[in-house]
């Protein structure tokens, strides 16, 4: 064979062989320079970092189809909010927010401190920001600060740049504080759940209480609950943690203060309260029956909330709406 062919028969190879080489420079010249690499990185260990609802990963037809039943048999039932007797609706500081994330159902509840100035834009602050993160939610379990210092320092900024007379600076640099407590159900039905303060979760099968969180007795409800605070460092805060699994069936209440302490005293009445509030079944009736429990002096006059996520028998559709 003479020299010259085997020249062209070497770069033919070559030619052929080069899609196929690793290039370790391709993509320096994007606008993302050397942050593709990092992004695919974290996308092909999805699974072992993060959640992988965060990451468009094609799944077989059969997964598909799995985890569309799965997110169908999650529905918010019950979404109801009434303001303090004498108040606005628009005063109501308790604020609530839910998002679906296939796999997983996030919701926050947060009661605004009225004692604090912007009680109401903090608490919408805290929920909205804790289910639209883009955190993986093992930071945001492993470490209150990794999702809570980043937003105590978008408050600030947004407080500096508000117009206020020097008497609601003064008062606005005390700071905001709110109650808290959240819901993640993912689509093997374990779940999680953060909280400080009295918002509260109870978790209820077969109409019997399994699960309340944090508190578990009505004589734990006072005026000086557990706040998460704008200027209070993150560190620094006491967020309780929770999980267990669900079954087909689980209702998983959100509840602020007033409906709280109602609930407790029901059971240590020996008492079924989650007769009563299965029989709520629109805002109007809410609205009917806090008032009518406020002039029997069974509920305090507070902004009052109750939300119901039921995990269903059967897959149906559902709503998530604040």
């Amino acid at each position: 064979m003479t020299l010259n062919l085997l020249i062209k028969l070497a770069i033919a190879i070559a030619t052929v062989y080069r899609p196929f080489c690793p290039n370790n420079f391709s993509g320096l010249h994007s606008p993302h320079g050397y942050a593709n690499f990092g992004f695919k990185a974290i996308s092909l260990n999805a699974q072992k970092y993060s959640d992988r609802s965060l990451y468009n990963q094609p799944l077989k037809p059969e997964q598909k189809n799995l985890d569309r039943e799965l997110e169908a048999n999650f529905e918010l039932i019950q979404s109801f909010s009434v303001q303090k007797a004498g108040n606005m609706i628009a005063e109501c500081e308790d604020i609530w927010h839910c998002v679906k994330r296939n796999p997983m159902v996030s919701i926050a509840l947060s009661d605004g401190a009225t004692e604090s100035s912007f009680a109401r834009e903090w608490a919408r602050e805290l929920v909205t920001t804790f289910v639209n993160r883009q955190l993986p939610w093992q930071e945001v379990y492993a470490c209150t600060a990794n999702w809570l210092s980043p937003l105590q320092k978008s408050w600030q900024q947004w407080l500096a740049h508000q117009d206020l007379s020097w008497f609601a600076k003064r008062k606005a640099s005390e700071g905001a504080f709110a109650t808290f407590v959240s819901l993640e159900v993912f689509a093997d039905l374990s779940w999680k759940s953060i909280a400080v303060g009295d918002s509260c979760l109870f978790i209820v099968r077969d109409r019997c209480l399994q699960t309340s969180f944090p508190l578990q007795k009505s004589h734990e409800f006072n005026n000086r609950p557990k706040l998460i605070g704008t200027n209070v460092k993150a560190a620094n805060i006491n967020i309780s943690q929770i999980y267990g699994d669900a079954k087909h069936g689980d209702r998983f209440y959100l509840t602020t203060d007033a409906i709280a302490c109602w609930i407790f005293k029901q059971l240590e009445a020996n008492q079924d309260p989650w007769v009563k509030l299965d029989e709520i079944s629109s805002q109007d009736l809410f609205a009917e029956w806090v008032t009518d429990l406020r002039d029997r002096h069974e509920i305090a006059n507070d902004d009052t909330t109750l939300l119901c996520l039921k995990i269903q028998d059967a897959p149906m559709s559902q709503s998530c709406e604040s």
